[in-house]
């Protein structure tokens, strides 16, 4: 793209903005659902301390929250078992590869 192509473009308009997906409105957990919740929470709070993780973020796409779901919950847990933990990272960081 030439600098001539770029000063030439033509701004938005002020009050336009991109379509965002609005969150969906969430029925209340039946007791049967709180439980897997919580147990998704166990999970997470687990691996998150075996792999040494103190703090993360995570948000959605749409706004919607994640922490209410128990298998978007279980993803998280599943993303943190992947990670190395950090005392291990730091002491292979130095050697070669075998």
């Amino acid at each position: 793209m030439r600098i001539r192509d770029f000063l030439g473009r033509r701004r938005t308009e002020a009050g336009s903005s991109p379509a965002v997906a609005a969150p969906k409105e969430r029925e209340p957990l039946t007791p049967a659902q709180l439980a897997d919740l919580g147990k998704a929470w166990v999970e997470l709070n687990q691996a998150a301390e075996d792999a040494g993780v103190k703090t993360f973020r995570a948000c959605t796409r749409d706004g919607s929250s994640w922490e209410d779901d128990p298998e978007a919950v279980r993803g998280m847990a599943a993303l943190i078992r992947g990670l190395p933990r950090a005392d291990e990272a730091a002491s292979t960081d130095g050697d070669p590869a075998p």
